[in-house]
């Protein structure tokens, strides 16, 4: 067997050639916050609105108010950990900066656009290989930031209710000018359901990504690093 044979079947049996560090700590950290802080929000923001649980109010006589706090308390961190990933999204490497966004009316962007849209769309099998997010990743990304922030703005906005005569008011009930307080509760628990199929259909297209490109998606959320994968 010639050399050249012998380096493609290595290759084709261990296709990672090298690693290159993508996802700095910020990107990490936000992403597992987010992550945590999206379930709590759930859990807590599902209860307060049918309250599931039902103890003795002899032994919990302020569940409601428990479930408020960690709500609150929870938005708080959320909010912070949002702003710090859009934040780090001017600032950071070029992996995670927003200059990455793939320009549709670019030759090239468009050209991966397409190849990913027949990936997803079951029209092709092979995904190329990507060390950053991929279009469709990108754009859904870019999407669930805008609700996260209508989320995090509406969700101040009930808070800030408590003292209409406010600043805090004053900034955050800006919204209730556009539309009446049950429309912002509605659209604010309506939004609790978008984000959590958001949750399940990212870990299905990161998963097939992941075992499909061998790119080590999933590990470099924890680890920072991806497989530099040579075509």
């Amino acid at each position: 067997m010639s050399a050249a044979a012998a380096t493609e079947d290595l290759r084709q049996d261990c296709p990672a050639r090298g690693f290159v560090y993508v996802w700095q700590a910020v990107v990490r950290i936000t992403h597992w916050v987010n992550v945590l802080s999206i379930i709590i929000l759930a859990m807590t923001g599902l209860y307060m609105h049918y309250p599931f649980l039902k103890p003795n109010p002899v032994d919990f006589p302020y569940m409601m108010g428990y479930a408020r706090f960690i709500h609150y308390l929870t938005g708080v961190i959320f909010s912070i950990s949002v702003l710090s990933r859009m934040w780090w999204g001017i600032v950071g490497n070029k992996y995670s900066n927003i200059r990455t966004f793939y320009n549709p009316f670019n030759k090239q962007d468009r050209k991966m656009i397409i190849a990913y849209l027949k990936y997803y769309g079951f029209l092709d099998n092979k995904a190329p290989h990507m060390l950053t997010h991929n279009p469709m990743a990108q754009y859904a990304y870019i999407a669930i930031f805008l609700v996260f922030l209508f989320q995090i703005f509406s969700g101040f906005a009930l808070w800030s209710q408590i003292n209409t005569d406010s600043g805090y008011y004053a900034f955050f009930g800006s919204i209730f000018s556009i539309m009446s307080n049950q429309w912002v509760r509605y659209l604010h628990y309506f939004v609790v359901y978008v984000t959590l199929t958001f949750l399940i259909v990212h870990l299905y297209a990161a998963v097939l990504v992941d075992f499909r490109t061998h790119s080590g998606d999933i590990s470099s959320i924890f680890s920072g690093w991806k497989a530099d994968i040579q075509d």
